[in-house]
């Protein structure tokens, strides 16, 4: 630390306005704009024109439309304008979605309109389109409609019993559990 400091006096001693300069924060010395994207053209030019290789270039010519075009799509293809173009279009593309106006679709004809053999063709035609539980639903019959059947009429109890144990015994523990 004490060395430091030494360094520090020393170097106030021998300039002190710019320790001056240092401790108020001023930056005296800046560097011209653009000045290190130019730099090594121009020390190019100087040593061909010093060792007599090459006459003083000339202004480069404007570049033509398709290489302004080139320039430009270049330009627009860097990650920033890439992503606010993306972001832009994705914008559109959910506004569009959204404040288009929908098609309105051709009403549907109601079923009072078609008769009983035209609803029975089509359900016979479409039959694998329709589920079970929902054909229930829809169904006008009730229970009250149908007549009592009893499929075990003929079965006494012992040969129901029977039937029941070596259907029970038939069963895996799985198809147990589903029925449970």
């Amino acid at each position: 630390m004490k060395e430091k400091s030494h360094i520090q006096e020393e170097l106030e001693g021998l300039s002190p306005k710019l320790a001056q300069m240092k401790t108020a924060g001023i930056q005296p010395f800046r560097v011209p704009e653009g000045y290190f994207e130019g730099l090594p053209g121009d020390v190019l030019r100087r040593i061909r024109a010093e060792e007599g290789l090459a006459r003083e270039e000339a202004p480069a010519a404007q570049p033509g439309w398709p290489e302004r075009i080139r320039q430009a799509l270049h330009i627009l293809l860097r990650p920033r304008y890439a992503v606010g173009l993306a972001s832009a279009a994705v914008l559109v593309a959910v506004g569009l979605y959204f404040f288009w106006p929908a098609r309105t679709a051709e009403p549907v004809q109601p079923l009072a309109n078609l008769s009983q053999e035209e609803i029975a063709a089509f359900i016979t035609t479409n039959i694998e389109s329709f589920d079970i539980d929902m054909m229930v639903e829809a169904s006008v019959i009730s229970n009250e409609d149908v007549p009592g059947v009893d499929l075990f009429q003929s079965l006494d109890d012992k040969d129901l019993g029977r039937y029941l144990d070596q259907y029970l015994e038939d069963m895996s523990l799985e198809e147990l559990d589903e029925l449970l």
